[in-house]
């Protein structure tokens, strides 16, 4: 069977939980960088690494 298939995918619920709670996540993982961010400014989330 194709290697693809077998592999679990653990990568796109953090991805979900992150986007959908990407302020929160940074005030606690962040506290200090997120006071910096202007959170009325929109933002993208890109889909893949670089």
């Amino acid at each position: 069977m194709n290697e693809e298939l077998e592999r679990a995918d653990n990568d796109s619920p953090w991805k979900e939980i992150l986007e959908a709670y990407f302020p929160q996540a940074m005030q606690f993982f962040f506290p200090q960088t997120a006071e910096l961010i202007n959170w009325e400014r929109p933002h993208e989330f890109l889909d893949k690494e670089f």
